[in-house]
């Protein structure tokens, strides 16, 4: 392959902090995550999916590490991690997805045993979910019930497209005339779903060194579409 042809080399991906997280309607949620929460806490980060809550677990996570506290990250959407529940201990472990073990009789009973084991050891956790209605073991819903409950709302239509237009900055990428408006048309009304159509047209933009464009974006829904 010829120099010309080698395609631009793609910035690394976006790492989750607060200070680029599109807040809108949850200033209070991000500001307690990032500033009030305290040794040994307990919450639970409720909101319906593509509402940014895997975002602010990754932000409070990394930021707990800069601190230099000892913290462990288990995303429970992925079922290799799981056992993780058995090991993981410090000062904060942060835990997303929770709701996927609602229903699965051995995976509520592992969470409640290391939520007993954190409690004795006044370890913080970070839980989220888009609830805690579905758990079976009721002494599991009694202990997350213990955990404060901050609640996430999905974003407005303009806060939507700042969060297009935050993502087009951070890429480094031109965008084109009425190309917010096109995918705030064409993309579901989820921040977490329109944030994947921007990143993806924002890659294949650079890759292909084009304007973030209208016709862009078609052929992005196109191709997804096939």
């Amino acid at each position: 392959m010829s120099r010309a042809q080698l395609p631009l080399a793609l910035k690394p991906p976006r790492r989750p902090r607060f200070d680029n997280f599109i807040a809108g309607p949850n200033q209070a949620v991000v500001a307690t995550l990032s500033q009030g929460l305290e040794p040994g806490d307990w919450t639970f980060l409720a909101g319906p999916p593509g509402t940014g809550r895997t975002h602010l677990l990754a932000a409070f996570f990394a930021d707990r590490c800069r601190r230099g506290e000892r913290a462990h990250y288990i995303a429970l959407g992925k079922p290799e991690q799981r056992m993780l529940l058995e090991h993981a201990d410090g000062d904060w472990v942060v835990i997303d997805d929770v709701d996927r073990l609602a229903g699965d009789e051995a995976g509520e009973l592992a969470l409640f045993n290391a939520l007993n084991r954190w409690r004795a050891e006044r370890t913080g956790v970070l839980m989220s979910g888009a609830g805690r209605d579905g758990f079976e073991l009721p002494d599991l819903r009694s202990r997350l019930g213990q955990a404060t409950r901050l609640t996430l709302r999905p974003l407005e239509e303009a806060e939507l497209a700042d969060l297009v237009r935050s993502l087009a900055a951070e890429h480094e990428v031109l965008l084109g005339r009425g190309v917010v408006d096109y995918i705030l048309s064409r993309a579901p009304r989820n921040a977490g779903r329109m944030a994947e159509l921007a990143v993806a047209a924002a890659h294949r933009a650079l890759t292909e060194r084009r304007t973030l464009s209208v016709p862009l974006v078609r052929d992005i829904l196109h191709d997804r579409a096939g």
